[in-house]
């Protein structure tokens, strides 16, 4: 395992309880108002000179084996999406965004869903999803042309999955009406989840929608999207799989993709059991028919009638199915799970090739979610691992913010690697890995936490590469309310922790780790029925966590965890967490991460991260004193995530003239009122959005004469300092009402 390096401590500094109820963490009186006036001027929090300019000066960002590489070096991506017309809004707006972005570190926009309708929904034209609105498009062109200029890449997902067809599409889909009709004022039709799997027609739109947009000049940059390095990944289809739990509804839904499936399935059984009686062999006589509980009657399947389906989803396929209530139909679901993976596999296949003779040399992405779990998910997972970087999705929180309903409240650092983190489960160990859906879902308060948790575990740690923070829409400006959207990026307790964990991430002061655990897939053997670990899966629609038997997800928080495809079977080794215990914590094999567990209980846990450039202390650890090399920080307050970063992209807090300090707890808006145990929302309150005051006694031992000055909500300067005394100073936001400060040196 190689040698540990040494690691810094926080020792308790005074008996205080630190484990309190939403309610009563804090005075509300305390807190102060949040009111940036939302310039670009970058002051000294802004990032406009850490991004080069134009996107793609230098030529494409190309993939090799586990990194992305732009000019020759490895380059991580830090965004957020953008979905439906906000794609293209006016220009006003697409030159706020432009201006605004950049300040706070992002340099990737993902364009989500843009061609999921006309008017709000998009940019289709009035009939049709393959045909762009000339309007709509151009004002996307313009958003793009401006994003590039500022130096910010792009990514193209063009609709949420499902294609919303319109009525020019029954001349590319006959069977368009098996799926809904046009009646009334409804002017798109919906296809059904997993449909494209199964339709080569649907497949041909999807390729024709991006084809299109790739092969169209954008005038503002005088280049096609296909040939614009600013392109920096195209997405085949968004949370999609031929082995989802829907995998049998459009077989349900279209008497044609049911006949047509069940010919290319009985051709694909002949060319392997040669013979009906080869197929009963296999199979055994009772795996025909009996999938009338999932809505398929009994017909007398027969090879020679050319009318046996390929039934089965992931819970069909699980492993404790497949050798127990399934073991009589065994056979047939590897079968079926065995097609529908071919299907799946050749339509990612003539999609790549599609965008390839288009002109696009870029990176491509398959999809972005979990097929159920072991077998399937396995499968899935190796679909988008033939077509390159690795793309997932995970939340945290949810539920809801009316009066009388539960949500839940609890915290990602009660328990090292859960809730979004354990996404890291899925990465494969030679593909670079994505997380293009990601945040802390209203109203969880504790969403300062998420960009904290993964900056420094997942695109530090775990050497991830691209980040798109979910969110529909934004103002080019921070929120002025908390709950505008469930997902807010620009929510002040979220985006404004960017400026530290930007710099940090784009840095790359914390250093991936150089040991791999992995986790081995042997396709064939999961073909098979064989998996060498035990995976769980637990979902609450977008919310996800995972974990397994040999490598469990606490094991994040210490090494590089991977899935492995190996060329024969092998059995993933247990990985033994023991060694990285000390005094409490499980320390990083880096030995620059320190997580403090709290397990068992909703609100506690914290980390640490001690880095040339980096310092800091999140989460629940009011009352200690965390000596990070020649920097001590002692929160005083119940939650805070509190940073010491060096400003410049290439000096570090030994050398850099002036470092910032960024400490944000929660924000609320004014009036917001929560129940005792703080899973209820009382009163949303409104505008304007006040922020948890954060106080810790911060200690820097650097050579040379210091002050500290208080910066304002939008990072510049103001004429407040605060004495420094011997290298150590005090914060306190309920004094200085900010949560940025600059040590001038």
């Amino acid at each position: 395992m190689g040698h540990r390096k040494p690691v810094r401590f926080c020792r308790a500094l005074m008996f205080l309880a630190v484990l309190t109820t939403a309610a009563d963490a804090a005075d509300p009186s305390s807190w102060y108002r949040f009111a940036p006036t939302n310039t670009s001027q970058a002051g000294q929090i802004g990032m406009q000179d850490w991004l080069e300019r134009p996107a793609g000066r230098h030529g494409r960002i190309l993939r090799q084996q586990d990194k992305l590489y732009y000019n020759g070096k490895p380059v991580k991506l830090w965004g957020i999406n953008l979905c439906f017309a906000a794609c293209a809004p006016d220009r006003e707006l697409a030159d706020k965004r432009a201006a605004f972005y950049p300040k706070y570190g992002i340099n990737s926009v993902r364009l989500h869903k843009y061609m999921d309708g006309s008017g709000w929904a998009g940019i289709q034209s009035a009939d049709s999803c393959v045909q762009f609105d000339p309007a709509g498009l151009d004002r996307m062109d313009y958003q793009v042309a401006r994003f590039k200029e500022a130096g910010i890449y792009v990514k193209l997902s063009a609709n949420f999955g499902t294609l919303k067809l319109g009525p020019a599409e029954r001349q590319y889909v006959p069977y368009l009406e098996e799926f809904g009709t046009f009646e009334g004022d409804r002017d798109r039709i919906t296809a059904p989840h997993s449909a494209i799997g199964y339709s080569r027609e649907l497949q041909d739109l999807q390729i024709r929608q991006m084809v299109t947009l790739l092969e169209h000049r954008n005038p503002y940059t005088e280049r096609t999207y296909a040939e614009d390095p600013a392109i920096a990944f195209v997405e085949i289809v968004n949370e999609q799989s031929i082995l989802f739990y829907t995998s049998m509804n459009p077989l349900k839904t279209s008497p044609t993709l049911r006949q047509r499936t069940a010919e290319r399935f009985c051709d694909w059984l002949r060319a392997k059991y040669a013979s009906h009686d080869g197929l009963v062999a296999a199979w055994g006589p009772k795996a025909f028919d009996g999938f009338e509980g999932d809505g398929f009657p009994a017909v007398a399947e027969h090879l020679d009638r050319r009318n046996i389906l390929p039934l089965g989803n992931p819970w069909y396929w699980d492993p404790a199915q497949l050798n127990g209530s399934q073991a009589f139909r065994r056979q047939r679901l590897l079968d079926t799970l065995a097609f529908l993976c071919s299907l799946q596999n050749d339509f990612y296949d003539r999609y790549v090739q599609a965008v390839r003779e288009a002109g696009y040399s870029g990176e491509i992405v398959g999809s972005n979610w979990q097929a159920g779990r072991a077998i399937s998910h396995l499968l899935n997972l190796h679909s988008d691992w033939r077509v390159g970087t690795i793309d997932r999705h995970n939340y945290f929180g949810g539920g809801s913010a009316r009066p009388g309903e539960k949500f839940q409240n609890g915290t990602m650092l009660s328990m090292a690697g859960s809730g979004t983190l354990s996404v890291g489960l899925q990465q494969a160990i030679d593909r670079p890995f994505m997380l293009s859906e990601w945040i802390h879902v209203f109203p969880n308060e504790w969403g300062v936490e998420g960009p904290a948790v993964l900056g420094a575990y997942g695109f530090g740690l775990q050497g991830w590469d691209v980040s798109y923070m979910f969110q529909n829409r934004d103002g080019g400006e921070f929120s002025d309310r908390i709950g505008r959207d469930r997902w807010d990026a620009t929510a002040p307790h979220v985006l404004g922790v960017f400026p530290a964990v930007a710099r940090h991430v784009l840095r790359g002061d914390v250093k991936e780790s150089d040991l791999t655990v992995p986790l081995y897939a042997h396709v064939p053997s999961l073909l098979e029925g064989r998996i060498g670990f035990e995976d769980r899966t637990i979902q609450q629609h977008d919310v996800k966590s995972f974990d397994t038997d040999k490598v469990p997800a606490r094991a994040l928080a210490v090494a590089r965890c991977a899935i492995g495809f190996t060329k024969e079977h092998r059995d993933t080794p247990t990985f033994d967490l023991s060694p990285y215990e000390n005094d409490g914590a499980l320390v990083s094999s880096t030995g620059q991460l320190r997580w403090t567990e709290s397990p068992g209980r909703k609100l506690g846990g914290h980390f640490t991260i001690d880095t040339a450039g980096t310092k800091a202390v999140v989460g629940f650890a009011q009352g200690e004193e965390c000596r990070l090399g020649d920097v001590t920080i002692a929160p005083q307050s119940p939650f805070a995530a509190i940073y010491v970063t060096a400003r410049e992209p290439d000096k570090d807090l030994a050398t850099s003239d002036r470092v910032l300090i960024v400490a944000i707890a929660r924000a609320r808006n004014a009036q917001m009122r929560f129940n005792e145990a703080g899973d209820e929302v009382l009163d949303r309150g409104e505008p304007p959005v006040l922020m948890e005051p954060v106080r810790a006694t911060l200690t820097i031992r650097r050579p040379g004469a210091s002050k500290l000055r208080l910066l304002d909500h939008d990072g510049l300067p103001t004429q407040t300092t605060v004495p420094i005394g011997n290298g150590t100073v005090t914060i306190d936001g309920a004094r200085d009402k900010t949560p940025y400060y600059v040590i001038e040196f």
